[in-house]
């Protein structure tokens, strides 16, 4: 009675018309998605007006084992019935499957929509020799059913993702960003429509920067509707040909609308071929309706591929959109049998976004039912990518900064630029094995230390974690980190400790020479001079054998040694002319002699003590090594805080102590042979704990660049900076102001490193090598260690000599001499026309001749006027200069006076006194006046 009722209620509802019951099975994952596609193909199917209508119902499948999925399928069949089953499932459902055949239902498998793209993608990235693939998928079936492909196996090692998650954890934008390593290449599954909106996140997110590795798989014909592409030039994209689809459906006006997805069509080319085979059967399929509770169980009925019962699904006419998929071989249980399926026909191209060659952007063709077909010869895969960590250390790798603000220089995209010795490495590595990469510096730390918690940090903790893929930076080989990471062959061979210190500024002074001497010599030179010139002038006054007092013995013109003449003789006596002609008297000789000695031995004593005075300046020289740093306490000495270096200091004094703690331990243990212990002095010096011991009084620098400026601002060269060799030889070609001392310590070399086990060691290693053989890295030093620059340098006193800044004065005291002779030079002038001017007024009375010449009247008396102008005149002229008293000649006195008695008054000339120019005149004159009597 019921089954009567319903299917009068059934004949109601269809008017008359067949009735096709379709059950399908479904994931749960499938269930949003199916809900819509289907009622979109039912809507399409009733506009159809076709004779036999379709009654659906769907089974989702949870797998249970309590069996609920049989129980839910049992209680279809004994209300609904079911012409068909259309199994969209993932895995096949044995149990369900017997049951099916066994009650002779007919059965149809769907594969999954996503194989044919899958497939698809996999064989493209086999053609470019894919590693690490990330998948975006659209929705949760289409990332399910990519779970389900992985069961069979991808060419390559994949991430697959759904874009429509929303947790924080699970966005997908996240994950991709957080992928270590990264992804060689990124693929979006998705419709048009959706293909804008995850394109936009990931434009928004910044993760759009290689185009190269992005690949766009459309799943349905509209890629036209996608509006990106100009941005995603050169990304790679694969396209559905709408035209070939349309064509192989029976219906393209119908099929190929706007809604057009390959699920509803699929379904709808599935369900318009069983009404057809259901229309054209012998025996319409009529419903099996079946109550699993009163029948046998399906263990009873039998093999059912043994059972010869008539399938009506075996007049189905599949369109050309239709083809059985091969069976896939995947894990599954033994009593499983591999159900062919029903998939799509299809031809996929591949192609790439250019704005300039459309026409001629086609990679390659691939079809469900062949393999690919390279339109090229080849398809070039992508540069590989990868993350390499670094620091900044300088001149290893270092960001571009302001050199007045030191802020950060940027490039077009506001990401900070580097430069450096290993950037430049870097660079010509990823030239050479053709890579791109991107520099990554650490969040925390620097180059890499354990912590307490044993994790390390630094660029050592970023290569631990996979942050990157390797190392490149000035980073050392130390055990402890070999443990964690594997090192390559080093890029730089030998570096270590050196110190660093400022060339000492001297003291210039412009009378520099004049500090050979101390004051007090310098007063009593000038006493010596004085002494010695008034005891000259003292001698040759009152010795009776002077040329002053001995006219007799000297007749000839001999030099008179007036205080004036005692003075510039003592001060000319100091120079290699000499003082110029000797007192006559054995007297003032031996004074004289004296006094050259003193000044021969003065001489001699201040160009000697000069030529070491400025020898030894020269020559001063700070510390030449470690062990003198520290034996001294002048100079102050730091390094930088909780660096390599501070660490090695810290590590030799626990050496020493620790050896020597064994010493005394074993020294006062001994018990026989106790004398070999006896030792005056301790066979290791503990300089290091000494060292340490002024580093932390000096406060260590929080970075090198606090020590240099530390280092060039003590100009007396009394604070150095112990630090890594090759920064401090780099600093130094840039500041004329430093100097390295000393031998360098503790070497070290700097190495690549990568994880341990990387597949890049062999080939990085390679590279190396032969950079190093063409030489590569001696040019980098000879770039960043460029020792031209010092050129540019002023030269030092120890180059150029002695400079004027230090003998300036000797030439101020010339000019000052220079100044002094002009001024006295005016001086003598001035007096002299003064003088001849006041004589020019001034008129001397004639004299009489004694010998009565004729016609002469001057035997008249003076008169008073001529009295007053002599008594005015004669003083003048002893004011200026007295004439000195010297002899004529012999033969002068000879022929003019020999056998004559001299006259008591001679007038010469005309009787008119002319003043003679010149010491030399008035010293004839005063010759004249000795024989011939006064002037008047």
């Amino acid at each position: 009675m019921e089954l009567l009722l319903l299917v009068l209620l059934l004949a109601l509802r269809f008017g008359g018309s067949e009735v096709l019951k379709i059950t399908f099975w479904i994931e749960p994952v499938q269930r949003a998605e199916f809900d819509t596609d289907i009622a979109v193909v039912l809507k399409e199917l009733d506009a159809l007006r076709l004779d036999v209508k379709v009654d659906d119902t769907t089974l989702t499948l949870t797998r249970s084992e309590d069996g609920l999925d049989m129980q839910r399928f049992c209680e279809i069949l004994s209300t609904a019935g079911a012409s068909a089953v259309i199994d969209l499932t993932y895995s096949h459902w044995e149990e369900g499957y017997n049951l099916v055949r066994s009650l002779g239902i007919g059965y149809v498998r769907l594969e999954r929509i996503m194989r044919p793209f899958l497939d698809m993608f996999g064989d493209f990235m086999r053609q470019k020799r894919a590693n690490n693939v990330a998948m975006v998928f659209m929705n949760a079936r289409d990332a399910g059913e990519a779970m389900q492909q992985m069961l069979i196996g991808y060419p390559f090692r994949t991430l697959i993702m759904d874009a429509s998650q929303t947790d924080p954890g699970q966005h997908f934008l996240e994950r991709i960003r957080s992928l270590r390593p990264a992804p060689t290449y990124i693929a979006i599954f998705a419709r048009a429509a959706a293909m804008n909106g995850i394109f936009e996140k990931v434009q928004k997110a910044g993760l759009f920067q290689r185009p190269l590795e992005w690949h766009f798989v459309f799943l349905d014909t509209r890629d036209r509707v996608f509006k990106y592409r100009r941005q995603a030039e050169l990304c790679t994209r694969f396209t559905l040909s709408p035209r070939a689809i349309c064509r192989s459906m029976p219906m393209p006006d119908l099929y190929c609308g706007s809604g057009f997805t390959m699920q509803r069509a699929m379904l709808l080319n599935v369900l318009r071929s069983l009404i057809n085979a259901a229309q054209g059967s012998p025996g319409y399929p009529t419903a099996i309706y079946q109550d699993c509770n009163a029948t046998a169980s399906t263990s009873e009925v039998g093999d059912p591929l043994k059972k010869d019962d008539y399938n009506w699904l075996d007049m189905v006419h599949w369109s050309n959109f239709l083809a059985y998929a091969t069976p896939l071989t995947q894990i599954q249980d033994q009593f499983q049998r591999p159900v062919p399926g029903l998939t799509f026909a299809v031809n996929i191209s591949a192609g790439y976004y250019s704005s300039e060659h459309e026409a001629k952007t086609d990679l390659a063709a691939w079809s469900s039912v062949g393999e690919m077909r390279l339109l090229n010869e080849t398809i070039s895969p992508a540069r590989r990518f990868f993350r390499i960590g670094t620091a900044e250390s300088i001149p290893w790798s270092y960001l571009r900064r302001e050199e007045r603000t030191g802020e950060l220089i940027r490039d077009r995209s506001g990401s900070p630029i580097w430069e450096g010795y290993c950037i430049d490495f870097i660079i010509r590595l990823s030239q050479k094995l053709n890579f791109e990469f991107e520099i990554v510096a650490p969040e925390v730390g620097h180059m890499g230390e354990l912590n307490e918690l044993g994790e390390w940090d630094g660029v050592v903790g970023d290569l631990v974690r996979g942050e990157t893929d390797f190392a490149i930076a000035a980073l050392k080989m130390y055990s402890e980190r070999e443990e964690v990471i594997d090192f390559l062959p080093p890029y730089y061979e030998q570096t270590g400790i050196s110190i660093a210190i400022r060339k000492p500024v001297r003291r210039t002074s412009l009378f520099k020479f004049m500090t050979v001497l101390r004051l007090e010599v310098w007063l009593s030179i000038v006493a010596a001079l004085v002494g010695t010139a008034i005891m000259i002038w003292f001698m040759d006054k009152y010795s009776p054998y002077s040329s002053r007092n001995n006219r007799q013995a000297y007749p000839y013109a001999c030099r008179e040694f007036t205080l004036r003449e005692s003075f510039w003789f003592a001060l000319t006596s100091f120079t290699p002319q000499g003082g110029g002609e000797a007192p006559k008297a054995i007297s003032g000789r031996m004074l004289v002699a004296a006094y050259w000695l003193f000044v021969v031995l003065m001489l001699a004593t201040f160009t000697a003590n000069l030529a070491a005075f400025l020898t030894v300046e020269r020559m001063q020289t700070p510390v030449q090594s470690l062990e003198q740093l520290a034996r001294q306490s002048r100079i102050n000495y730091t390094v930088v805080k909780d660096s390599d270096t501070h660490q090695y200091f810290v590590n030799m004094k626990f050496a020493e102590d620790t050896l020597y703690r064994m010493w005394k331990e074993l020294a006062l243990n001994a018990s026989n042979d106790f004398k070999k212990f006896r030792i005056w002095d301790y066979p290791i010096k503990e300089q290091y704990g000494h060292i340490l011991l002024a580093i932390n009084s000096s406060q260590p620098v929080a970075d090198a660049k606090k020590g240099f400026a530390n280092v060039d601002a003590h100009e007396n060269a009394d604070y150095a900076f112990i630090h890594d060799s090759a920064e401090i030889k780099y600093e130094i070609t840039r500041n004329c102001n430093l100097t390295e001392v000393g031998e360098v310590f503790a070497e070290q070399p700097y190495a690549v490193a990568v994880q341990q086990g990387s597949h890049l060691g062999d080939e990085l290693s390679y590279a190396i090598l032969e950079l190093q053989k063409d030489r590569f890295f001696e040019e980098l030093k000879a770039k960043y260690w460029n020792q031209s620059n010092l050129r540019n340098c002023p030269l030092s006193e120890d180059q150029e000599g002695i400079t004027l800044e230090s003998l300036g004065g000797v030439f101020i005291a010339t000019l000052f001499g220079l100044v002094l002779a002009m001024m006295t030079l005016g001086m003598e002038v001035l007096y002299y026309k003064k003088k001849q001017n006041a004589l020019e007024i001034t008129q001397v009375r004639p004299v009489d001749d004694s010998s009565g010449s004729e016609g002469n009247s001057s035997t008249a008396p003076p008169t008073a006027t001529s009295t007053t102008k002599q008594a005015w005149h004669i003083p003048v002229l002893e004011a200026e200069e007295k004439p000195a008293k010297v002899s004529p000649p012999p033969s002068f006195e000879a022929a003019t006076f020999r056998g004559k008695k001299l006259p008591a008054r001679i007038t010469l000339g005309d009787g008119k006194f002319k003043p003679r120019q010149g010491l030399y005149a008035r010293r004839n004159l005063g010759a004249s006046d000795s024989h011939s009597g006064y002037m008047e």
